[in-house]
């Protein structure tokens, strides 16, 4: 492991609606870029079907997940949106947006897409927030040294 897998970082699922097909992704680099106006940064893989769909989308939510919530980053984080429905069991209700916003999450920021950028393997889509909502006090999962991290 290199000195980088010593950043942590909160973990939370990226949601997006293209055209009716919800998808979602985990993932754990997210950045803060501007307090006014409120922007967010995260980074996505070019060859997720996440990435395809966040190409053609305007709005995105990110769902920040408890520590009691392995579960649901593991599902959205191993499987491709593109064959499997992520959404299949999982509880969530719609944004004013129709952006999913998954049950039992400490928090969830709305973003209207502003911006993207290509870095390396990935891609950095940027975000204004529109709407953001905490929904309870419990610690956000992290996601450290290649693993998940409760503490």
């Amino acid at each position: 492991m290199g000195a980088s897998s010593k950043i942590y970082n909160s973990v939370a699922v990226v949601t997006m609606n293209y055209n009716g097909n919800l998808n979602g992704i985990t993932v754990a680099w997210i950045m803060r870029t501007s307090i006014n106006p409120k922007l967010l940064a995260i980074s996505i893989g070019k060859q997720r079907y996440s990435y395809e769909l966040l190409k053609k989308v305007n709005f995105f939510g990110i769902n920040l997940l408890s520590v009691n919530q392995i579960n649901i980053a593991k599902q959205f984080g191993t499987i491709s949106g593109r064959n499997f429905n992520k959404f299949e069991g999982i509880n969530f209700k719609m944004s004013k947006n129709k952006i999913p916003i998954l049950n039992g999450v400490v928090a969830y920021l709305e973003c209207e897409k502003i911006g993207d950028f290509e870095t390396g393997d990935h891609n950095i889509f940027l975000g204004k927030v529109n709407f953001e909502e905490i929904f309870n006090n419990e610690k956000v999962l992290l996601y450290g040294e290649h693993k998940f991290w409760r503490d």
